[in-house]
């Protein structure tokens, strides 16, 4: 049975935290002189009415969660985020649509960056931050982040923490969840401020130096201009965010031992990483070679180009320096599959991540092998440790759903009259948390916001679905996650 209760309590603490995330916006407004108050101050109030109304129901809640009570709290604090967070778009009028201020606050969260606003550069400060903020928060996770802030939930913190890493064994730095959170909190922190200071003295704005480093350090791809990194036209920028967005790709299990164990051992060790790197270098010479073959430009430049996108691509980040849909075509079906890949495990990034696709090509190595050799036995290995057959099975299932929630998505989409491509690429990029797609209605440097209500709604589910690792949102619909048992 579910205990409502502490669903309630955990909620309401978290709602009284996204209204400190408020609050600092409303400030941004004040310093910049800007009429804040109605699209910052009346969501302050409602999520601070919103989270005493939780906490008074959950009031003399047992200190004990379920698996059942996590999936829901977890998929509960993600929408109920999102659906505050669409306020400030609404009362401020950057946005009249629900639909599209939905859809900017969940691609938001989730750091997917997909636009539905239309004039970025003219937006408020304060507003230009919040975006900026929920992809920051999000990019560790809301729950994962908020352990680190609320060490009294001791007790349900591993079911929140394992439900928004479903499927993947993410090292524990510490046995307490909390202070691994505090950990890896403290590193991300850090690492944010190095990359908005690297930005600063490369020639950025304060403000925009602030904002970007927030949004490339959770590989979102939000920026305060609409034309991206391009709007900079600075070739220091443009490789500040590309070391940052690689780093963004690690697992940041792997940055800890590096920086504050100083092991380097587990870095040459390990699989994910060397794949993860092997990939960028394959990927970035394929698109170096096939601009200057196909449209003769020289060297350094196609190399900074194809190195920029694939990074952005593969780390989901998104950012943009240029259309590549004028690139040569067949690059466009390797440049959408790999927003589906994504980076490491235990990085900010989106997609299936790079531990899944190596698993299972292990698994059908194996396969072959036993065909060969029907009576031996074949274990599979990942960075030395034996993956467990529920793993593979959790694996498989994960890829199942992937496609499914994929072709599904994009059937609905061509009915209501998107090109194919562009349906079968947005659905890619909302699921890998990419934001940058490839397509003719909306590309790389397009906003969202040509596409109808429908779609948006259906792309705001697919972005919260690839966020949560698609079980956490599929769960709650299951008939037997209901029933008391």
């Amino acid at each position: 049975m579910l205990n409502l209760k502490i669903i309630y309590n955990v909620l309401g603490q978290l709602l009284l935290i996204e209204a400190v995330m408020l609050a600092a916006c409303f400030g941004v407004g004040f310093i910049y002189h800007e009429p804040s108050f109605v699209s910052f101050g009346v969501p302050v109030c409602v999520c601070i009415a919103l989270g005493a109304l939780l906490l008074w129901a959950g009031r003399g809640a047992e200190r004990t969660m379920s698996r059942r009570d996590g999936y829901l709290v977890v998929s509960l604090t993600w929408v109920l985020f999102a659906a505050v967070g669409t306020l400030p778009f609404l009362l401020s009028g950057a946005e009249t649509r629900l639909s599209a201020a939905f859809f900017e606050a969940m691609s938001g969260f989730t750091t997917t960056g997909a636009t539905a606003l239309s004039a970025i550069d003219g937006l408020p400060h304060a507003l230009l931050f919040w975006r900026s903020l929920m992809h920051w928060v999000g990019g560790v996770g809301i729950i994962f982040f908020t352990v680190a802030l609320l060490p009294q939930m001791n007790v349900g913190e591993q079911r929140l923490f394992s439900v928004e890493t479903t499927g993947l064994k993410i090292t524990k730095l510490h046995p307490r969840i909390a202070t691994t959170a505090h950990w890896i909190g403290g590193l991300y922190l850090t690492l944010t401020a190095c990359c908005g200071a690297a930005y600063y003295l490369a020639g950025m704005g304060l403000f925009d130096a602030v904002n970007h480093a927030f949004s490339t350090m959770a590989t979102g791809g939000f920026s305060t201009h609409a034309d991206s990194i391009a709007w900079f036209g600075s070739t220091q920028i443009e490789l500040v965010v590309m070391f940052f967005m690689f780093l963004g790709g690690f697992n940041f299990t792997l940055i800890y031992l590096l920086l504050v164990k100083h092991r380097w051992h587990p870095l040459w060790r390990d699989g994910e990483l060397r794949t993860y790197i092997g990939l960028f270098v394959s990927m970035t010479l394929l698109c170096m070679l096939a601009i200057v073959l196909f449209q003769g430009r020289n060297l350094p430049d196609a190399l900074r180009a194809a190195g920029f996108h694939v990074l952005a691509l593969m780390t989901t980040t998104g950012f943009t320096t240029e259309d590549f849909m004028l690139w040569p075509h067949f690059l466009w079906l390797p440049l959408a599959l790999l927003t589906a890949v994504g980076a490491c495990a235990g990085s900010t990034s989106g997609g299936i991540k790079i531990v899944r696709l190596l698993t299972v090509w292990k698994v059908a190595a194996r396969e072959f092998r036993h065909i060969l050799h029907p009576r031996a036995v074949f274990p599979i290995r990942v960075n030395g440790a034996l993956i467990d057959q529920s793993v593979v099975r959790n694996i498989f299932v994960f890829f199942v759903c992937y496609f499914a929630l994929t072709f599904l998505g994009t059937t609905l989409m061509v009915g209501m009259g998107i090109p194919l491509l562009d349906s079968f690429s947005c659905c890619i990029t909302a699921l890998s948390n990419v934001g940058s797609g490839v397509g003719y209605m909306v590309g790389p440097l397009d906003s969202y916001a040509a596409y109808p209500d429908a779609a948006l709604w259906l792309n705001s589910f697919l972005m919260l679905a690839g966020r949560l690792e698609i079980f956490a949102i599929l769960l709650p619909f299951v008939p037997e996650f209901w029933r008391e048992n």
